[in-house]
């Protein structure tokens, strides 16, 4: 029994010698104490003082896409797949449970096909289509991004939506020089533009995300588009040679759109954790946006004064308004992303 007593009394003794020492250590930085005035009472607690937490990955967007556009009493529209490769970020406070995200993507490869005034189909090859945008949101529930998240987030997106769907040409002849006589009529130099349309759009909605298991979870958004800027070129859009008499009106440029619209835009993916930092994500997205937008384009007149040389009657510009138009595009989603 003395045994034991000893072998817990050494124990004991040296706790009690050094209590003094441990509470001089773990009490709180008295005022003017110059060895840990540096510090702040949480200086033992380095990952509650850092909220932050960021997320960076890749995305692979197979997409269908359908356009629509009008200008007076002539359409057109376009029918096309895509391929598409994003980037994308997102960094969450776990302080404040603000959180801001964004993205940049590009298609690689376009086909489809374009249809002009309902009858006149072409092929679509390639063209362009890119987007980019980032918003600002805040979570009700939740301080761990990965635990539950829902609330609401506001941002801007910009959307160049613009597979090539053919040239229209048109006269870039501004003198009387530079027209001529062939085939019985007058002609003059011409050019082309391609299909270039972009979009700057408002984005208000809510997302969430919850935990289905350690190694799976969900997330979402849906957001609507109050309003968006619609701007550019329909490259495509042509408008035949008018002839009156002697007179002949040539189109002398590319159809200009601009105008206004609003949509809703929406995303849902199931992510998988292999890793505490490692998520990959499967899903699927959807654009909408529709509107109404002022066409225009110039014309020449050319007098057909044979046999003597042409003649420059005027120019005019022509304007048709509230035409509609629309831009759809939707498709599966894949991700991988890298959590720090």
């Amino acid at each position: 029994m003395s045994r034991l007593i000893a072998l817990f009394a050494a124990p004991a003794a040296c706790l009690v010698m050094a209590t003094p020492g441990l509470a001089a250590d773990w009490q709180v930085p008295a005022a003017g104490d110059q060895l840990r005035s540096g510090f702040d009472n949480n200086w033992d607690s380095a990952d509650q003082n850092n909220p932050l937490s960021f997320e960076l990955g890749v995305r692979y967007w197979y997409s269908w896409g359908a356009q629509s556009f009008q200008s007076g009493a002539v359409t057109l529209d376009d029918k096309d797949n895509s391929h598409a490769a994003e980037a994308h970020f997102r960094i969450d406070d776990a302080s404040t449970n603000f959180y801001a995200k964004g993205l940049i993507g590009m298609a690689f490869k376009i086909d489809g096909t374009a249809t002009y005034d309902s009858f006149a189909t072409a092929p679509v090859s390639d063209g362009h289509i890119y987007y980019g945008g980032a918003d600002l949101g805040y979570s009700w529930l939740g301080k761990n991004p990965s635990n539950s998240a829902f609330g609401p987030f506001a941002g801007v997106m910009h959307w160049n939506d613009s597979p090539n769907l053919g040239r229209a040409n048109f006269t870039v002849g501004t003198t009387a020089g530079q027209f001529s006589y062939a085939g019985g009529g007058v002609i003059g130099p011409m050019d082309s533009q391609p299909d270039d349309v972009d979009v700057n759009a408002l984005r208000l909605g809510l997302s969430g995300k919850t935990d289905l298991s350690p190694m799976f979870d969900i997330s979402g958004e849906v957001a609507a588009v109050p309003f968006a800027k619609l701007h550019g070129t329909l490259g495509a859009l042509g408008v035949p040679v008018q002839i009156n008499g002697n007179s002949s009106t040539f189109q002398s440029s590319a159809v200009d759109i601009d105008g206004w619209g609003y949509g809703a835009m929406a995303e849902v993916m199931v992510g998988f954790h292999p890793t505490d930092n490692m998520v990959f994500r499967l899903g699927g997205r959807a654009w909408y946006l529709q509107g109404q937008a002022d066409t225009s384009f110039d014309t020449i007149t050319v007098n057909d004064n044979s046999p003597a040389a042409p003649s420059v009657a005027g120019t005019q510009r022509y304007i048709s308004t509230s035409n509609p138009w629309s831009m759809f595009r939707f498709g599966p989603l894949a991700e991988m992303t890298y959590k720090f």
